[in-house]
């Protein structure tokens, strides 16, 4: 036992349910420890106790590790000023989240028993009853663990219904500005994509000399036009494909395809375009690969801006079209003997609006939206859209989407 600045410790080690407690006692004046400490001797129980006045009770509310407070109330001392033990606990109110508190009285009285255990004190037991002191410090002590628990899950729950009504508060923005999406993309529709389709529909008329011949001049510039016109039809409709996802306004259809059939369709559309840069196009289909799940039009889409790009970033050698199958997907996987990605500009390429800077880029026209628009499709068809390529050696982007289920 020791004596430092009013502060008596003593440790009890003995076989206990009550094992490795460390309690502090607050002691109001004229009140006695013995009994107290008796009982849980008694008990057997293991615990170490240091007593302070209730008088310096703040010099220890920055530091309290104890497992309980036992207040070792004084009834008589405290009548004259006041009969409730509550007007001398405001100290505990700043901590009673945190410690358990006990309280060790005289007779109160109904009401006043019925105001402290309504204010959450932990524990009550009467003086001339603290036979029960271990069992009271016992249940109270699974009843704290409880209370903090109970409080824990509240407070998870809470920030799980907050969560949720914050999404719902960013839903009803989104739903909100989803009418005025909607009508700007329909505006964009009807006053720029319809009037570049007639533009090109007349581009193309002269072209074919329908109404005349030109000169080489003339032609040279008709070219021009529907090269230019095509270019930003292709624009307007990336973007308004991508609205229409951004939006959640996208809704796939999915089929049951032939993956050959599709594939083929798709590497006729840049077939001309091969051919003119004298490229190889191949298309390897594994044995065991028959049909898919997807939208077709969509698919097709993709795999076309895949390809595009694959014969567009290549001079020479060739573009290749794999299909293999990986668990419960297929992998389109389009592969190029191109100027290859650097790892730079890999991060760059399935952001909207954003092109490589290089010499092919310079000399082919982009609208830096079509493998954005791509991979959100792919992502909606419940896949995705990879790269792996090495700079100057060529590139291979792969698709992956669901095979149709088998019997």
């Amino acid at each position: 036992m020791s004596n430092l600045f009013g502060l008596i410790l003593q440790s009890h080690q003995k076989q206990s349910k009550l094992s490795n407690l460390n309690l502090l006692i607050v002691n109001d004046e004229g009140t006695k420890v013995e009994g107290i400490v008796k009982a849980l001797d008694k008990a057997n129980a293991d615990f170490t106790y240091c007593i302070i006045s209730v008088n310096d009770i703040s010099l220890y509310l920055s530091d309290l590790t104890y497992d309980a407070i036992l207040y070792n109330y004084s009834l008589l001392n405290s009548y004259q000023s006041s009969p409730l033990p509550l007007d001398k606990l405001r100290w505990w109110q700043k901590i009673k989240k945190t410690v358990p508190l006990i309280l060790i009285t005289d007779v109160l009285g109904d009401e006043i028993a019925i105001e402290c255990i309504q204010a959450g004190i932990t524990g009550y037991v009467l003086r001339h009853k603290l036979y029960k002191l271990p069992i009271i410090i016992e249940k109270s002590l699974a009843s704290f663990a409880q209370k903090q628990k109970q409080e824990s899950q509240l407070a998870i729950i809470q920030h799980q219904q907050e969560y949720i009504k914050q999404l719902e508060r960013e839903k009803q923005e989104q739903e909100q500005a989803n009418p005025a999406t909607q009508e700007f993309i329909s505006h964009l529709n009807h006053e720029l994509r319809s009037p570049i389709a007639a533009i090109l529909g007349f581009a193309r008329m002269l072209k074919e000399e329908i109404y005349g011949s030109l000169n080489d001049k003339q032609m040279q510039y008709i070219q021009a036009m529907a090269t230019t016109g095509e270019h930003a039809l292709d624009l307007i409709n990336d973007y308004l494909d991508l609205a229409k996802v951004n939006a959640d306004k996208e809704e796939l259809e999915p089929e049951k395809l032939a993956v050959e059939d599709i594939c083929r369709a798709s590497l006729a559309i840049v077939a001309e375009k091969a051919r003119q840069k004298r490229l190889k196009l191949n298309l390897d289909i594994d044995r065991e690969v028959d049909f898919c799940l997807a939208d077709k039009l969509r698919l097709q889409q993709i795999l076309v801006n895949l390809l595009s790009n694959a014969v567009k970033f290549t001079q020479e050698g060739s573009v290749t079209l794999r299909i293999t199958p990986q668990g419960q997907n297929l992998q389109f996987s389009v592969i190029d003997t191109g100027i290859g990605i650097s790892e730079a500009n890999q991060k760059k390429l399935f952001q909207p609006f954003q092109q490589i800077k290089n010499s092919a880029c310079r000399e082919e026209k982009g609208t830096g939206l079509g493998l954005a628009l791509s991979r959100k499709l792919a992502i909606l068809h419940g896949g995705d859209i990879v790269l792996t390529s090495t700079e100057g050696k060529g590139s291979c982007f792969t698709l992956y989407i669901p095979c149709f289920p088998k019997n």
